[in-house]
């Protein structure tokens, strides 16, 4: 596995001036308002009884409600005539300067937790990480699945999208999950903007269906492999997973540079029809597709040489007798080049080779380094 090279890390008081502005912004805007309505309405009716019967502006309570909201925020219109309407008068304009100042901090620090909280980043040194092109916010869920508690070897994640606003992204002091999220302002159609993500040194690419071009969303997508093909041309090419709304593109999308094309609508279709025949095949699906610590995974893991040579049959028995614990697995299919053969009955399998992928059925990311032949486990056994 590539060394990352990690971004560097913002400071304590970066994370503090962001949770102190948040709470300004959070508690403070609502006070304020209800301040100003107090005020108005509470000196506007004090005016009016004081002043009503010597100046006009003040004689009835709409008039005397309408001078008091004009001093607010402009100034000082028709003064009063008794030494108690003066007073409450220079309250309110007291006030209104104050109203204005606290109006400008507010602006401000919505404007620097805005700039505080932004992801985008102009110059990414960083290798091994997980790029997504496109922004959706089913996207959220997404990053939550790659960077799950459960996920051991959790890698950075760099949206690649043409108007970073549009990425809306909880605060990293609520989900841990997107603490290590980065944004790369640009369109990843462009090779300029895909070499700024270091798309090339990436593990796998990602390109999301853009929701914002309709009918044309695959054709973007297309677009987008082929420039994600063309920047990897003289490096090894990461994992391409493409977005298909019409799964009749999908070997367009395959021959455009996509390791895996992934149709959720033709997935949806499928997964209905199994429900429909046999009842409750929804929840399976669901287990084998959910991140949790209590949830089975299937993984994709290379032979060990203590395997090479073993019939399928005699492989599988190999994980059976380890049932005690969370890393107990289920041999129940292999990947051998294009091939893939799920459980496999008879000679279909032939023995094991170099090269062979186990599909294993795992709580956790098998560990086969200890992985002990049977010879091996019967001659080491007292």
């Amino acid at each position: 596995m590539t060394e990352r090279a990690p971004v560097p890390e913002k400071p304590a008081w970066h994370d503090a001036l962001l949770r102190a502005l948040k709470a300004w912004n959070r508690h403070q805007i609502p006070k304020i308002l209800t301040a100003v309505v107090v005020i108005w309405i509470v000196s506007g009716t004090a005016l009016h009884f004081v002043e009503g019967g010597t100046t006009p502006a003040y004689e009835t309570w709409r008039e005397s409600l309408w001078n008091v909201w004009v001093t607010l925020f402009s100034g000082l219109n028709t003064a009063p005539n008794s030494p108690v309407g003066r007073l409450v008068i220079s309250g309110v304009l007291v006030v209104g300067v104050a109203l204005a100042g606290l109006f400008t901090a507010s602006v401000a620090s919505i404007l620097i937790e805005r700039s505080l909280r932004s992801r985008e980043v102009s110059n990414l040194e960083m290798s091994d990480h997980l790029v997504l092109c496109h922004w959706s916010p089913r996207a959220l869920d997404w990053i939550r699945e790659v960077h799950s508690g459960i996920v051991t070897d959790q890698r950075p994640v760099v949206i690649v999208h043409d108007t970073p606003d549009e990425v809306v992204l909880p605060d990293k002091q609520d989900e841990a999950a997107f603490n290590d999220v980065y944004i790369v302002k640009g369109d990843p159609a462009n090779e300029v903007i895909l070499r700024r993500a270091k798309v090339a040194k990436a593990h796998s690419v990602v390109i999301l269906s853009d929701d914002r071009q309709d009918q044309h969303a695959d054709g973007k997508t297309i677009v987008c492999c082929i420039a994600v093909k063309n920047v990897c041309a003289a490096e090894p090419q990461p994992n391409i997973v493409a977005e298909c709304q019409d799964p009749k593109y999908r070997s367009h999308m395959r021959k455009a540079g996509a390791d895996e094309v992934i149709s959720a609508a033709d997935f949806g279709l499928r997964l209905m029809a199994r429900a429909a025949l046999f009842h409750g095949m929804t929840r399976v699906y669901q287990e084998l597709l959910s991140v949790r610590r209590d949830a089975n995974e299937m993984y994709l893991v290379p032979v060990p040489g203590t395997l090479v040579g073993m019939d399928f049959v005699a492989a599988a028995n190999v994980f059976l007798p380890d049932r005690t614990n969370l890393k107990a697995c289920l041999l129940i299919g292999l990947y051998r080049g294009e091939t893939m053969m799920l459980n496999p009955v008879g000679g279909e399998a032939g023995p094991l080779r170099e090269g062979d992928q186990l599909i294993l059925l795992s709580q956790t990311l098998p560990d086969l380094s200890r992985l002990q032949s049977p010879d091996a486990a019967v001659a080491s056994a007292p």
